[in-house]
């Protein structure tokens, strides 16, 4: 029990200093090329990799998963839309996990 509430705590910590960096770096360094770099391409590094691991971790046929995975993509180009016209990110987030709610209702699934 012990070395779970340790896990915890580092776990904690961790994640607490991760979100306290950027707050502590010198805003010099956001101008610097590499920076602005990776602030350009990271969002679509992690879509990527969270869209093959629903793809990967699914454990189905595909034939099983079609219809999730076309109300994930049809939510996909709602939040692609939303972020073209409005260059606003919570904006996107929430319009896209509304659309997925909705197509997955009428949907069925």
């Amino acid at each position: 029990m012990t070395r779970l509430w340790l896990s915890v705590a580092v776990m904690s910590a961790v994640t607490i200093a991760l979100r306290a960096l950027p707050l502590l770096i010198r805003r010099s360094v956001f101008t610097r090329p590499w920076m602005m770099r990776l602030n350009r391409t990271l969002p679509l590094c992690v879509m990527v990799v969270l869209v093959a691991h629903t793809l990967a971790g699914s454990g189905q046929p595909l034939a099983a998963f079609w219809p999730k995975l076309l109300a994930q993509a049809l939510a996909l180009i709602v939040v692609a839309a939303s972020y073209w016209r409005w260059r606003h990110a919570l904006v996107s987030v929430v319009i896209g996990l509304a659309a997925l709610a909705l197509i997955g209702r009428v949907m069925g699934i």
